[in-house]
């Protein structure tokens, strides 16, 4: 069998071309071949030999079906007869029976002819292990996540009750008794009962956190005036103790779960208020806009700003930038508002200069079509 006919090719072909062309059939890694409709190879490189590791004649007189893993001939035949009908075959992968007994999978892509198909296959065993392999981490990822948001849970909720004990008998002693103590066992008392409520507040965010990461979104259409207005009526004290100005332009309707975003909501103007300069009280502004399939919502201040280097680790669980003396806080907040935007589909990121203020940014896509499938805003 000739490896590569060239004295048929059209006249209009330059000799040179056809060189050109014979050697890169020769050469090609990826296996080539002119495969004819009664079952037999005509034409093909040396890459079947090389890889796959029969003979040229074996090649030659051996029904190709035959080298095709049995379990895979069926579909490989469907994917024939797709080719005689004159359709193109891209990217059909099966496994294919080397000399020494060995399995390799093949992606092979395909074109009709007269008389014979064309084919090009190339292996892609180990690409198809590395996603296997791949998957599997990606799963044991997600059954290790799990499993740590269940204990984050329990943990914290077993917690609670005699966290809330020590609390209670905290104040129970500071008020009855914080006057028999001298200056340095007074002053013990109140680094007890200032450490116990950081440690109510870091339990109780670790289980809203645990919370969000655990229930899906139950969507519905809600209107922003409404909640960013609850949301500053919570924030009443914490507002008027810093003095700030909060600016809330005309907000649309957006579709989202509502106790989630008033969470991500409370957590970033909470933020806003309390991260300013000494210089002046905080401004605030909270804007969003429909888009396309989806809004953006947008809180931005004019106080101390990030650092560019932690404009992304700010989102991570338990970053704080700042000591407990200059800025109270658990280092959670944020971590929440990253997995209320990713539940929802959409994302969030911030804009900021040091010393010049920050804007968050909130992409919340509306509900996918398909249940599941996350869509981009």
């Amino acid at each position: 069998m000739e490896r590569l006919h060239t004295d048929a090719a059209p006249p209009t072909v330059a000799p040179q071309a056809i060189g050109h062309l014979t050697r890169l059939f020769a050469m090609s890694p990826d296996l080539l071949a002119a495969a004819g409709f009664d079952g037999l190879l005509k034409h093909f490189n040396d890459a079947w030999e090389h890889q796959l590791g029969w003979s040229r004649e074996e090649l030659e007189t051996r029904p190709y079906l035959e080298i095709v893993h049995p379990e895979d001939r069926a579909d490989t035949e469907r994917e024939i007869a797709r080719l005689a009908a004159g359709e193109t075959v891209t990217e059909y992968v099966c496994r294919v029976l080397c000399a020494d007994g060995s399995l390799r999978w093949m992606a092979w892509s395909g074109g009709p002819g007269d008389e014979a198909f064309y084919i090009v296959g190339r292996d892609v065993s180990d690409r198809l292990a590395m996603e296997h392999e791949l998957a599997q981490r990606a799963e044991r990822l997600q059954d290790t996540n799990a499993e740590l948001q269940d204990f984050a849970y329990t943990a914290s909720h077993d917690l609670s009750e005699p966290l809330r004990m020590v609390a209670s008998f905290l104040s129970l002693l500071d008020r009855r008794s914080a006057e028999q103590l001298d200056e340095a066992g007074r002053d013990y008392l109140r680094q007890a009962l200032d450490g116990a409520g950081r440690m109510r507040h870091l339990i109780d965010d670790l289980l809203l956190y645990s919370r969000v990461a655990n229930e899906e979104p139950r969507r519905e259409q809600v209107d922003l005036n409404a909640l960013v207005a609850e949301v500053l009526q919570v924030l009443g004290p914490s507002i008027a103790a810093e003095r700030a100005t909060i600016d809330v332009g005309r907000l649309p309707t957006l579709e989202a779960e509502p106790v989630q975003l008033a969470q991500l909501l409370q957590n970033l103007i909470g933020n806003a208020v309390k991260f300013h300069g000494a210089d002046r009280p905080p401004t605030v502004r909270v804007t969003a806009r429909r888009t396309i399939g989806g809004g953006v919502l947008t809180v931005a201040d004019d106080g101390i700003g990030i650092a560019d280097a932690d404009q992304e680790r700010i989102f991570a669980m338990f970053t704080r930038l700042h000591g407990h003396d200059r800025f109270a806080g658990t280092g959670i907040g944020l971590a929440i508002c990253r997995r209320i935007a990713e539940r929802h589909g959409g994302r969030i990121y911030v804009e900021s200069s040091v010393g010049r203020g920050s804007a968050f940014h909130v992409l919340l896509p509306d509900a996918p079509a398909v249940p599941g499938t996350p869509r981009q805003v």
